[in-house]
């Protein structure tokens, strides 16, 4: 009977292990679609962080053009990356800071925007940092296009299917998922020399 019982909890234990791993890499799979901008201000006085945004909205309406047909996240990242050049001249051109614009894998907070929330993780990013880079930052979905108004909407991006959807945008419902995800993300983080931007 022991035998038994014990057969019983491992089998559970199995489970659970394999519906969480399970439910990591769905979650991961949905956030490896995406990439994200940063713009991290030079420091919060009043004019670093409207310069901030005026930068913003420059290199978004450079990427923006630059990526507008590609059909896969990975032509969009041969873009970007070759063309961090021309884009730190378009955030440099607004500026006497000096500006470092980078493509990165780091690791990001939960943000919370208007129709969908993303999970904290690690994602790839095109970060643009301003002089000391000590003020508020600003992050949007530069791929797809979900930063610039008018583009698209998250419901009508290509991009994302109806499970990626799901995950973003009633995220009440894949509770476990989710919690599975982020301690996955923990695990890592522990073994990882990636930039973290968490709480910038």
């Amino acid at each position: 009977m022991k035998k038994i019982t014990i057969s019983i909890l491992l089998a559970l234990i199995l489970s659970i292990i394999t519906r969480g791993v399970t439910g990591a890499v769905e979650v991961e799979t949905t956030t490896s679609k995406l990439i994200r901008l940063h713009v991290v201000a030079n420091s919060n006085s009043e004019e670093d962080q409207a310069e901030k945004l005026v930068i913003r909205d420059a290199v978004l309406t450079y990427v923006s053009e630059l990526t507008c047909e590609c059909q896969s996240k990975s032509e969009a990242v041969d873009l970007i990356t070759s063309h961090l050049d021309e884009i730190t001249e378009v955030a440099q051109s607004i500026t006497d800071l000096t500006v470092l614009v980078s493509y990165e894998t780091v690791l990001v907070d939960e943000r919370v925007y208007d129709d969908f929330t993303l999970p904290a993780g690690y994602y790839d990013a095109l970060c643009v940092m301003i002089g000391k880079a000590q003020g508020k930052n600003w992050w949007c979905v530069l791929y797809p296009s979900l930063c610039v108004s008018g583009a698209i909407t998250i419901d009508d991006c290509e991009t994302l299917d109806d499970g990626d959807l799901l995950i973003i945008k009633e995220p009440e419902k894949v509770k476990y998922k989710l919690f599975c995800y982020e301690l996955w993300q923990k695990v890592k983080r522990m073994f990882s020399d990636r930039k973290s931007l968490v709480g910038t």
